[in-house]
């Protein structure tokens, strides 16, 4: 079973972002089957990834050919951690293009708000890692000022020290922003179980605009979808996931 090294660069609180251990399963099922892009990653998160260094990641080949699939379970110590399904490939070229989304609901990157300092430092590698700007209504609203309408949040994302964004960026940005219940003032964690992430092949072009919706939270289970633009307007990225909502414990 290969041995990879995971890097604590993306963990918030000493947890590894689910989004990011989603880009580890991709950019392994895709160097598996000779670079091929990821299209999907079907993801169950079973325990918390906490901090960096060495996990087993197994692959195994469902199917090989123009699409090609593969499971990875990801664990340590004997531990299961996650298990994806991805399908990696090139689809044929058709002159087809369906695009009903409503655009991205944020200024541009300089009218957006940092999302540091007031959230980056210990604890917060992602955000030391990730450049994250906010609506600056969005930002406010997690900052304690007037909730919002909608448990929705608009942002920008690239490396923070000045890399291009990427094929693993891309993969990962789904589950970047905070959590949207924080948006209408609702505090508690809100940790992804399941997501199904699709990913649409091309050049990325600049940095990346993210939308984060909190469909449904009832009996404790959240559904929330993202949608994930480059600068020249191309979607690169969407998601649906599935969270639990934790309330703060009492004090």
């Amino acid at each position: 079973m290969p041995v990879i090294e995971l890097d604590e660069r993306w963990s918030i609180t000493g947890h590894l972002n689910g989004g990011y251990l989603a880009a580890v399963a991709g950019q392994a099922a895709s160097e598996f089957f000779n670079g091929a892009p990821a299209l999907t990653v079907s993801a169950h998160y079973l325990a918390a990834a906490r901090g960096g260094g060495p996990a087993d990641l197994e692959i195994v080949s469902l199917r090989d050919g123009r699409l090609s699939t593969a499971r990875l379970s990801l664990s340590r110590e004997g531990s299961a951690v996650a298990e994806f399904i991805v399908t990696v490939g090139s689809p044929r070229d058709a002159d087809v293009h369906i695009d009903d989304l409503e655009p991205f609901d944020g200024p541009g990157w300089d009218d957006c708000a940092s999302a540091g300092p007031n959230w980056s430092g210990p604890g917060m590698e992602l955000l030391d890692t990730l450049n994250v700007r906010l609506k600056p209504h969005d930002g406010a609203a997690l900052r304690g000022g007037p909730p919002s309408e909608h448990p929705v949040i608009n942002g920008w994302i690239c490396y923070r020290d000045g890399r291009p964004v990427d094929e693993f960026l891309a993969m990962a940005s789904w589950d970047v922003l905070p959590p949207t219940i924080w948006c209408l003032g609702i505090p508690g964690g809100i940790p992804t179980v399941a997501a199904q992430v699709a990913l649409y092949p091309g050049e990325i072009v600049g940095r990346l605009a993210s939308r984060v919706r909190g469909q449904y939270l009832h009996s404790g289970v959240m559904d929330e979808t993202a949608v994930v633009w480059d600068e020249s307007g191309r979607v690169v990225a969407s998601s649906r996931q599935t969270a639990i909502y934790l309330p703060p414990r009492s004090s």
